[in-house]
């Protein structure tokens, strides 16, 4: 071959090169802007959100004094907390807030002092910021109290010249922990004829010895009502079982606790070594399921304790009275019949 020849395949090869560059760009050109196209088609514009929330935010967050807190709008227009998206969060809070915003009519206009501290707003420690769709945020700082107290002296960023008085209701409104505002769990309806079994199982003692589980079975008794057994004793008519059965049908969780905790903190409320109840029960449809619940300590007033359901973290409080039964038997176990 030639140096002529050589010389041309080079030349060739070159430009063979440029040319499959240059396809492989505008190929990636022409995928990028494919795949920017497909988002935007795919992204829920903010307004959108608002509008399908009914609501002039989409994002709202406060500091009471004591905490902070930040609420927005997903997709699908409901307000989570953004830092914990899973949390189940009751919105009815975060609602009555929006409202007192959109009513928002300050009770008296004053002149901006010279000295913000005057009334407390040199640096406020409550503050609210909600967002709007195009992004424009409406900002509120509060100050002192007024001398009757049912008012707070506060700025408003739609009006930086002037400090207003607004009624304590916002202020208020912020005030409510974020575990009240959880929505708690529904517990399945036990009813006495739809129970098969209850096991309780109770705690190690001191001494590393644990106390004997109680086990109830249920059996048809004539007439369709259902008899209890255990150990093979018919116990059905004793006062525990009758208290038992009058509780279990009633069980409700009164707030929610903790959402997340640590382990230190499922420690101190009694879940290094809980009760343990198990019910064996039938659904409506005929189906064998069955419920579990965790007992810890008690409250720190002794109103209620702490309570967790199946594998689940999160930490809810139940009231006394309708524990007492199942807790005396996790420690005392059953009493012979009569």
């Amino acid at each position: 071959m030639s140096w002529k020849e050589k010389r041309l395949i080079t030349i060739l090869s070159i430009i063979l090169a440029v040319l499959c560059a240059a396809v492989l760009l505008v190929l990636s050109v022409r995928y990028r802007a494919a795949q920017a196209a497909k988002a935007e088609d795919n992204q829920t514009s903010a307004s959108d959100i608002a509008q399908a929330a009914q609501s002039d935010y989409i994002a709202l967050s406060y500091n009471n004094g004591t905490t902070s807190l930040s609420f927005a709008l997903n997709e699908e227009g409901a307000w989570y907390w953004e830092s914990e998206p899973d949390f189940p969060l009751n919105d009815e809070t975060v609602q009555s807030i929006l409202a007192l915003l959109k009513a928002l009519k300050p009770q008296q206009t004053l002149d901006l002092p010279e000295d913000l501290s005057t009334y407390g707003l040199d640096d406020p420690q409550v503050t609210l910021t909600a967002t709007a769709p195009d992004g424009t945020a409406l900002t509120i700082g509060m100050g002192n109290a007024t001398t009757d107290g049912t008012s707070y002296y506060a700025t408003i960023s739609s009006d930086a010249k002037h400090v207003f008085i607004i009624a304590g209701t916002l202020y208020q409104a912020m005030q409510k922990p974020i575990y009240e505002m959880c929505t708690l769990p529904v517990l399945p309806e036990l009813t006495e004829a739809a129970m098969t079994s209850v096991e309780i199982e109770g705690p190690v003692n001191e001494d590393g010895t644990t106390h004997p589980a109680t086990v109830l079975t249920a059996a048809s008794a004539d007439g369709g009502d259902v008899s209890w057994r255990s150990g093979g004793a018919n116990v059905t008519d004793t006062a525990d079982v009758r208290a038992l059965m009058e509780d279990l049908t009633s069980l409700r969780v009164s707030q929610c606790v903790d959402y997340k905790p640590s382990d230190d903190g499922a420690a101190f409320c009694g879940f290094d070594d809980p009760v343990t109840l198990t019910v064996s029960y039938q659904t409506d449809s005929g189906a064998e399921t069955s419920f579990e619940m965790k007992v810890g300590t008690q409250n720190m007033d002794g109103t209620g304790r702490y309570v967790r359901f199946g594998e689940e973290e999160a930490i809810y409080l139940m009231e006394l009275e309708l524990l007492d039964p199942l807790m005396r038997l996790a420690y005392q176990g059953m009493d012979e019949p009569a």
